[in-house]
């Protein structure tokens, strides 16, 4: 009898840890940093509504920042049969209140500062949350 509930705790936890992704982090309001079973999996999801993301920056992205105002974040393009190009780095700028899947991406660092000065956006706001294995 014991060995049939230790069994049966073990499917339980099991279901539990199965259904949630390796990196679930709230950047700002509703846009989430996300990576279900591996890191370079990483990228940047709006929650539009009840049980509905977006995909707002796709994998693999390794850096990020905000103000509640803007989200800048870095990321290298992945392809499924070579893996992460760590050599190309593509900068994001994402307008929280816009709620657009479309937003400043893909940008080289040269289009990204250009960007960043015609919004506004301030010196300060930096990349503060970055994952040294995917950089």
């Amino acid at each position: 009898m014991k060995k049939i509930i230790i069994i049966f705790l073990s499917f339980i936890l099991q279901s539990c840890y199965f259904g949630a992704g390796l990196v679930e982090k709230e950047i700002t309001g509703n846009y989430f940093l996300f990576a279900n079973n591996k890191l370079d999996e990483m990228s940047i999801l709006f929650y539009s509504e009840k049980y509905s993301y977006q995909l707002i920056v796709p994998e693999t992205v390794f850096a990020v920042g905000e103000n509640g105002d803007y989200i800048i974040a870095k990321s290298h393009p992945k392809n499924p049969k070579t893996g992460i190009n760590k050599s190309v780095i593509f900068y994001h700028i994402i307008e929280v209140n816009k709620k657009d899947i479309k937003q400043c991406s893909n940008l080289n660092l040269e289009q990204f500062n250009t960007e960043r000065k015609k919004l506004n956006i301030p010196n300060n706001l930096d990349f503060k949350t970055i994952y040294k294995e995917l950089e």
